[in-house]
């Protein structure tokens, strides 16, 4: 003979459905720009999505990496061409102390 328990009344009540939140309270909960004022206090306008600053200091600033620009020529001064050149300068380097 099994006997179940059942706790409060709380299991019997029907879950309450979502309301998704007004745009106010969105904009009020939303991510702060990180740049600071002259005084030293933090940007109170709310961050671009996916950025880290407002639109006012930068968010939307820049061009874009590589091939998508449209000032780029041949690569010959991306991050990665550059860290290639720095090796090859530190193994020659080690070959002529050797």
């Amino acid at each position: 003979m099994s006997t179940t328990t059942t706790t409060g009344g709380a299991d019997n009540l029907a879950p309450k459905a979502m309301v998704p939140p007004s745009p106010v309270e969105r904009l009020r909960q939303a991510k702060r720009c990180g740049a600071k004022n002259r005084a030293g206090n933090p940007c109170q306008a709310p961050a671009e999505r996916g950025k880290e600053r407002c639109r006012f200091h930068g968010a939307r600033a820049g061009a874009p990496r590589g091939e998508r620009n449209g000032s780029y020529r041949h690569g010959g001064e991306t991050k990665e061409a550059r860290a290639l050149r720095a090796e090859v300068r530190h193994l020659l380097k080690e070959l002529r102390d050797a």
